[in-house]
Formats: structure tokens, C-alpha cells, sequence
């Protein structure tokens, strides 16, 4: 049935695989947002885009690095009007007010929603396209206006990646945007930023960096490189995770979130990803599911089905957070590693059922899903509808 889809995903590997997929330069500790200005400097902005949201510039979040910029002699303009899940509407009046007040770089703090609409003003306002025409893969006509990104949660991996995700302003479903150019220059991991998070969104965004690193694991476009790096972040997640829910405030452990959220987004640039996001994302488009919920809800169940064909990989993620245990064998091991994600989910306080995605939304997430796993990313099986809907259905709220 899915032949000629695994044909043609097997035919782009080799072009993808020649993507460059550029690494921005890493500056990592406490404190490290106020040397921003520093960098602006050294890539000659004299005038930069802040780009952040609402929410962390009523809690003050961004004022100490909008101070040491302005203090380092660099102006900065603040667009604070980025809604979760942008929309390309939202993207144009960022652009807009960027391109109206004549920056010349810009500095996003906050999610992977600003990190995203960032990305995008950054190239606009460099090559004079408008947002719309990024939508697909390799459609930036030049560089971007120097650009710094600070992630404030340790999940997305946006810092890292050459995607942007970006909603059409009337339907908000969700469009793809590719193109190394929106590889910021530098990212600043600086774990001070993430110590007021709510419990929620550290779980959720912890295990959407955790969906990334396994999907990386079990694509398969996944090389030596990208398993390396997706095994790190594995480590990272399953040591650092729980501590971090019980110890907000611990700044070594949520600094090693950060460089996991980076090493899973670096490892799923090389292979994208699979049904866990196929489906995700559209839960979340439609039922406003937070997408780290929907990928943890998710992730064991699919986990689970592609076992048989990636057994090994399966067990080779176990090895990295139960080294002690070698003596199992592959099936076990495998079987391990999925317990655990779910053993996880239990500790974080996570659900097993999604209580906004009604049971009647089932055949149309299996569709919406289908169509976005089947014509981009490289599973390692394919899935029929009734192997779709009986996940879905045990993932949905129950009776609706």
C-alpha cells in the first residue's frame, strides 16, 4: 500500500542528506542574555528587533538583555505582539514594524512561537519576501539580517533548526517552513530564563525535546550523527527531567535541558520527524492541545508500533538511561525504553488521554495526519487507518 511513498521518501534521502544545516555558535550558562549586546556589536547591528511576547514582558523577563543591548549602544525596537502558534498574519506585522523602524538585526526570547516568527522576519527583512513565499522547502533568496536567538523553554529546538511553523492566518492550519538560511547566528542556552516556568510547560516542553530526540532515532534518514545526538538528549532529559519538576530552581540541571532541546533539535534536522508531530500538530491546530502535551501523550503509543522494525534503535535509547541493565536482551530492552517513557509521563503529572481531542475529531486527525506524515517525513512504518484510529482512540477523551 505504501510502497512508492517509502520509494519516494528512500529517493530524497540522498538530497537531503546534502542540505547544509548550519549550527549556530552556542553560548551557554547563567547570565548569558545580558551579553547580547556584546554580540550585536560584533556583527555591527546598531539598531535591533526584540522579538518576544506579551507574557514575559509583563513578567519583566526580557528588560535586564534589553537594558545591557541599549547599554552595549545598540537601539532596539520591541515587538512583543507574538501569539502562540503565529499566524502569518502575525509574521507580517512583526515584519512590518521591523522593517518601518530600519533594524538591522535581530534578538528573540521567549518560545518556539517567537523563536519561529523571528526566524521569518529575519530572512523577510533581509530579502524583501514576503512571508507567504517561504511556505515549503528552500525558498529564501538570501541571508538573514544577524540574528540571536534565547529560547526561554527547553523543548522546541527552534534555536537550532532550519524549520519555522507558521499558521494561515484564516484556517491556523499549521504550514512548514524549510531553508538553512533560518539557522540563527549564535543561541544563548542561559538557564535563568526558564526558572519561573510553570510546572506544566517545563513537562511539556521536556518531553516535546524528548519526542524530537526518538523520532530522530527511528527515522530513517537517521546516521551515525544524528543518533549521537539524539541519544544525548535523551541522557540529558531522562537524568535532568524530574529534578528540575522538583527542584525549580536548580540552574545546572535546567541548563542541561537547554543543551538537550538543542542536541534533539540538531538531531531532527538531519532525519525530521514521524507520526508522533504527523498527529500532534494537528490535534493541536484544531483542539488548541499545547504540542509538548499532545507528543508526550503520543509518543509511547507510537513508539510502541514501530517496535518491531526498530527494535534495535529502541534498545540503544535504553542503554543510554539504564547502562547498569545490559544484561537484557533487544525485545526487552526495547520494551524498557517505552515503559519508561511512560513511567515518565506518570511522574510529570501528564495524562493518558488528551481531553480536548473529542473522540469524534478521530477520523479527521487520522487524515490531517496522514497527509502531513505520508508527503514529509521518512517513518520507519507505516501505519494503515485502523492502526491510526485504535491510537487515537486510546488517546482521545473518552466518549466524545
Amino acid at each position: 500500500m505504501y510502497e512508492e511513498i517509502r520509494k519516494q521518501q528512500e529517493a530524497k534521502m540522498p538530497m537531503y542528506r546534502m542540505i547544509p544545516k548550519p549550527v549556530p555558535v552556542c553560548y551557554i550558562g547563567a547570565g548569558k542574555a545580558l551579553k547580547v549586546g556584546e554580540l550585536l556589536n560584533l556583527y555591527g547591528v546598531r539598531k535591533a528587533a526584540v522579538i518576544t511576547d506579551g507574557s514575559l514582558r509583563a513578567i519583566g523577563l526580557p528588560d535586564p538583555m534589553i537594558k545591557a543591548i541599549e547599554q552595549a549602544g545598540v537601539e532596539t525596537v520591541i515587538i512583543d505582539r507574538i501569539t502562540p502558534d503565529p499566524t502569518f498574519g502575525v509574521v507580517e506585522e512583526a515584519l512590518k514594524t521591523c522593517l518601518d523602524n530600519g533594524c538591522d538585526g535581530v534578538v528573540a526570547m521567549g518560545g518556539g512561537s517567537v523563536l519561529d516568527t523571528a526566524k521569518m522576519v529575519s530572512v523577510c527583512a533581509s530579502t524583501g519576501q514576503a512571508p507567504m513565499e517561504l511556505a515549503g522547502s528552500m525558498k529564501v533568496k538570501g541571508i538573514a539580517l544577524p540574528f540571536i536567538a534565547i529560547p526561554t523553554t527547553a523543548g522546541t529546538g527552534s534555536e537550532t533548526t532550519i524549520a519555522a511553523a507558521i499558521s494561515m492566518t484564516d484556517t491556523h492550519k499549521k504550514v512548514p517552513v524549510a531553508d538553512p538560511n533560518l539557522v540563527p547566528d549564535c543561541a544563548v542556552l542561559d538557564p535563568e530564563l526558564t526558572v519561573g516556568l510553570p510546572a506544566s510547560i517545563t513537562a511539556f516542553t521536556g518531553m516535546d525535546a524528548l519526542t524530537h530526540a526518538a523520532e530522530a532515532m527511528v527515522s530513517v534518514y537517521c546516521d551515525p550523527e544524528a543518533a549521537r545526538l539524539a541519544k544525548a538528549a535523551v541522557k540529558l532529559i531522562f537524568e535532568n527531567l524530574e529534578n528540575v519538576m522538583e527542584e525549580p530552581a536548580d540552574l545546572k540541571s535546567r541548563e542541561n535541558l537547554l543543551v538537550a532541546s538543542f542536541l534533539g533539535g540538531m538531531a531532527f534536522t538531519r532525519t525530521m520527524v514521524g507520526y508522533v508531530h504527523g498527529f500532534a500538530h494537528n490535534i493541536g491546530g484544531k483542539y488548541g492541545v499545547p504540542h509538548g502535551l499532545a507528543n508526550a501523550v503520543l509518543l509511547p503509543h507510537i513508539m510502541n508500533f514501530y517496535k518491531d522494525v526498530c527494535e534495535r534503535e529502541l534498545a540503544e535509547l535504553w542503554d543510554v538511561i539504564a547502562p547498569e541493565q545490559n544484561g537484557l536482551s533487544a525485545a526487552e530492552k526495547a520494551n524498557g525504553f517505552i515503559k519508561r517513557i511512560e513511567t515518565l509521563n506518570r511522574a510529570l503529572g501528564i495524562p493518558e488521554r488528551l481531553e480536548r481531542f473529542p473522540e469524534s475529531g478521530i477520523d479527521a486527525i487520522c487524515e490531517a495526519g496522514f497527509q502531513e506524515t505520508h508527503t514529509m517525513y521518512p517513518v520507519p512504518k507505516y501505519m494503515t487507518e485502523e492502526d491510526a484510529k485504535e491510537i487515537l482512540g486510546k488517546i482521545c477523551k473518552k466518549g466524545e
